[in-house]
């Protein structure tokens, strides 16, 4: 069986995005924005899930920036989330027991650009 950064490299080359790795997890990037998915092991199984790097500078160059960026924001949360679902879905039928974990980071994220927005 592949390792799990073979897994995620075969996924991650099918959607164009850029993997590397950080401490004990790899990150896949979509994009320029500080903005990634992440990936590691765990006791409870392989946990996929948004992170974030810089988020504070990013939003706010972008509420500065971008006519409207809520929609931005929303739209680029929407396709993390979806790349987050297609990789634990990919890693589970590869036999993986995979936790998905989006939700709160989503939620965080939103929280900042409203918080920005506000200033």
């Amino acid at each position: 069986m592949a390792s799990l950064e073979e897994l995620v490299e075969e996924f991650a080359k099918q959607y164009d995005l850029t993997v590397g790795r950080e401490k004990n997890r790899l990150i896949l990037s979509p994009s320029k924005a500080p903005l990634f998915i992440a990936v590691e092991e765990t006791s409870r199984g392989v946990k996929v899930y948004i992170g974030h790097k810089g988020l504070r500078d990013y939003v706010r160059e972008i509420v500065d920036t971008e006519e409207n960026p809520r929609d931005y924001f929303e739209e680029l949360l929407d396709d993390l989330t979806s790349l987050a679902y297609r990789l634990s879905k990919f890693l589970e039928k590869q036999g993986l027991r995979v936790v998905l974990e989006t939700r709160e980071a989503v939620m965080d994220i939103l929280d900042e650009v409203e918080e920005a927005l506000e200033e």
